[in-house]
């Protein structure tokens, strides 16, 4: 079997396991060349610092009392950071189809300086900064400095024309919102509905195949199935993968007694 065999076939299993428990870099490096619509996914960026607050369990406490060491990300500083994220982004840009796009969840602190260094290294080109607004963020404890209310993605695409899906004129800004509260898993960083399921629907097409090379909790596996896309999500940790399987599981489940419910009324009619 030639290589490119290889690679189809390797795609074929992904797509019918949705979430494989491999890191990303390997899994990503099977995959055929200009496969992918959309790279939809949230890498870790150094967010476990004791420093920080977050909600857990309906209470305000530190990301080290919240998650323990399920977080081990943190690098000494932005140049040990690219230098571990560079070889994720040059498959991105191998695995993305000409008119792919590539959306990626980054701390806000450091959005313009990754966003330059993608620029000057791969050929992909930035389009816009998206922004996620938390409508009840977590309260100021310290009170020296603002409420920390805002997420922030960059939004690359491959090629001159790209898939975009523009919509009503008043949905259509770079800013979404919506509320935080309870999540469908135990992931410390699950990113809700509000904030994923319109990037699907703008940037992609039905039966469209997006990756998320850090699936962690199967938000955007989930999101992508529900909207009739083709998924594949890489877990390397074992417990988020075990959480983003059985999130995965249901959905597919749910979607399968949906479709044989219509098909009943449709025989019935």
């Amino acid at each position: 079997m030639n290589e490119k065999n290889k690679q189809t076939d390797y795609l074929n299993q992904c797509l019918n396991q949705g979430v494989i428990n491999q890191d990303s870099l390997v899994g990503m490096s099977n995959l055929p060349t200009a496969s992918v619509d959309l790279v939809l996914t949230d890498p870790p960026y150094g967010i476990a610092s004791k420093g920080k607050l977050t909600k857990s369990g309906g209470k305000i406490v530190s990301t080290s009392q919240a998650w323990g060491n399920d977080f081990q990300d943190a690098w000494e500083d932005m140049n040990s950071y690219w230098e571990w994220f560079k070889p994720y982004v040059a498959q991105f840009q191998r695995v993305m189809k000409d008119g792919a796009s590539c959306i990626l969840f980054l701390d806000r602190k450091y959005t313009g300086l990754i966003t330059y260094l993608i620029e000057q290294e791969f050929d992909l080109n930035f389009k816009n900064k998206l922004y996620f607004k938390k409508v009840n963020p977590v309260p100021g404890i310290t009170k020296l400095n603002y409420r920390s209310s805002i997420e922030e993605a960059i939004w690359f695409t491959k090629g001159k024309s790209y898939t975009f899906n523009f919509g009503v004129q008043k949905e259509m800004t770079q800013c979404y919102e919506g509320s935080i509260g309870k999540k469908t898993t135990k992931h410390p960083t699950e990113k809700y509905s509000w904030m994923i399921d319109p990037l699907v629907k703008n940037h992609t097409n039905p039966q469209d195949l997006i990756l998320d090379a850090f699936c962690g909790s199967g938000s955007t596996i989930v999101s992508a199935w529900k909207q009739g896309r083709k998924a594949i999500g890489f877990e390397k940790n074992l417990e988020f993968f075990k959480m983003a399987q059985a999130r995965c599981d249901q959905v597919q489940t749910k979607i399968a007694e949906e479709f044989q419910a219509k098909e009943l009324l449709r025989q019935a009619a």
